[in-house]
């Protein structure tokens, strides 16, 4: 019992520890909104150093917010167009059922065989995180030319919806095109501009989109000059660009490599467990190592989500 009790004692101080971190992380980046707030000018700068959240994700039912996050966002309905919510989540309990038949025949413990198996039956959302990364970032990189092309049409007519349906006859790659079409189709089915721009801002969950969407609300809202203000910040968007391409930024190539270390880490336990006859014996045919794995399957199932959590976060 006494080697049981110190794994439980190691696991409980890893938690604490783990949690501990996570709560600096997010108070840190509190402390940092509450001073951007006081120390910034204009309000559309200010909520984007807050960490702005559109009111119309407050509004949102829990499927709602899910089909946002993994199904809007990562576009998918563009590959697979029968693709939503419940198929996905059909498609997780089906990956369940079939790694969990394998896993258990070689485990033969419940516990670890059921955290190894949840965490593998994750994967269709790990991929969907990675497609809205790379969405998010190839929006980044055709923003300012984006931009340009409302400019454009402004100059026809200053109305900015006028111009974002017009946009839609340019050379707009995907996946803004299909982003800015589901929006202009809600404005015009009568949802509130603000609302309809809010959802887009989220599909697309990049800072520097972010601070275009805020300030078209707040030119919208105001009757600014919109022509001066898609200017200015073509000229921004333009000096952001240059600058990630000379420091050669790319979050989603580090999400994609943090994904693949830590699903790799599963394929090398696999190989050590299967293939190391003194290991094997120790972990499948003892109860303290069946012990032990669980125990390291749910301190990796935990890392694995804070993880997950961290990458989101912004700013």
């Amino acid at each position: 019992m006494k080697p049981v009790f110190m794994y439980i004692i190691l696991l409980c101080a890893d938690v604490v520890l783990a949690v501990g971190i996570a709560r600096k992380v997010q108070l840190t980046n509190t402390m940092k909104g509450i001073i951007g707030l006081f120390g910034e000018k204009g309000s559309a700068r200010s909520e984007s150093n807050r960490g702005y959240r559109p009111e119309a994700y407050n509004t949102m039912g829990m499927v709602d917010r899910f089909e946002l996050l993994f199904i809007e966002k990562s576009n998918i309905r563009h590959y697979i167009p029968f693709v939503n919510i419940y198929t996905l989540a059909l498609l997780i309990v089906i990956l369940f059922i079939v790694v969990y038949r394998r896993v258990f025949t070689l485990l033969e413990f419940f516990p670890s065989a059921a955290v190894i198996s949840i965490i593998v039956s994750m994967a269709p959302l790990f991929a969907l995180d990675l497609l809205s990364g790379r969405n998010s970032e190839a929006v980044r990189k055709t923003l300012s030319e984006y931009v340009s092309v409302l400019i454009r049409w402004c100059s026809l007519n200053e109305d900015i919806m006028y111009a974002f349906e017009k946009s839609l006859t340019s050379n707009i790659s995907e996946p803004l095109k299909t982003f800015v079409r589901d929006m202009v189709i809600q404005v015009n089915r009568g949802m509130d501009y603000s609302e309809a721009l809010d959802i887009l801002q989220m599909k697309v969950d990049n800072p520097q989109f972010r601070d275009f969407i805020i300030n078209i609300k707040l030119s919208m809202k105001n009757r600014g000059d919109i022509i001066k203000l898609l200017t200015n910040l073509e000229n921004q968007f333009y000096k952001i660009d240059e600058e990630y391409n000379r420091r050669s930024i790319s979050t989603y190539k580090d999400r994609m490599l943090l994904y693949f270390t830590m699903f790799g880490v599963l394929a090398a336990a696999y190989f050590f467990i299967s293939f190391t006859p003194q290991i094997n014996d120790f972990y499948l045919h003892s109860l303290n190592g069946k012990l032990l794995l669980t125990v390291f399957s749910g301190m990796y199932a935990f890392g694995f989500y804070l993880t997950a959590g961290i990458m989101k976060f912004r700013n």
